[in-house]
């Protein structure tokens, strides 16, 4: 079935796919939003993660404002192929210990598709509020 509009087709097959994945080198836990229309994942797929405050392989900080043309021929996101630019809206710590949390779970909307990465804070320690944050993807051949 569709939903039609004037000039518009609206498919009823899901757009978004919500993964749930476990890193194997570190203890995370990651829940992210993808987009299938434009990158598709199959359970069992392994894939190469990638946090960054900026696509410049010198580490300065850029525009702040992504531009497709700029970045996907030179510095970072060349070698990906899946890229989402977003906000860490929200941090949480373990609320069950009783001294400092040794766990967090930063949140990120990248335009409405969500990600959640939990796991050891020394892993997280870098993620503040309202920071911009790149993704980057890439699937792993084995």
């Amino acid at each position: 079935s569709r939903l039609q509009r004037p000039g518009w087709t609206v498919p009823s097959c899901p757009a978004v796919s919500r993964l749930h994945c476990e890193s194997e080198s570190f203890k995370m836990d990651l829940i992210l939003d993808v987009n299938t229309w434009l990158y598709n994942m199959e359970l069992g797929d392994k894939f190469r993660l990638v946090l960054a405050t900026t696509l410049r392989e010198d580490g300065y900080p850029d525009s702040g404002e992504y531009n497709p043309l700029d970045s996907m021929d030179s510095g970072r996101a060349s070698s990906f192929e899946y890229v989402m630019f977003g906000k860490v809206y929200r941090i949480e710590g373990d609320d069950s210990a009783t001294e400092p949390s040794s766990r967090l779970a930063a949140y990120v909307s990248f335009g409405g598709l969500l990600m959640r990465l939990q796991g050891d804070a020394n892993n997280l320690h870098g993620f503040e509020v309202d920071q911009s944050m790149y993704l980057l993807l890439k699937k792993l051949a084995f």
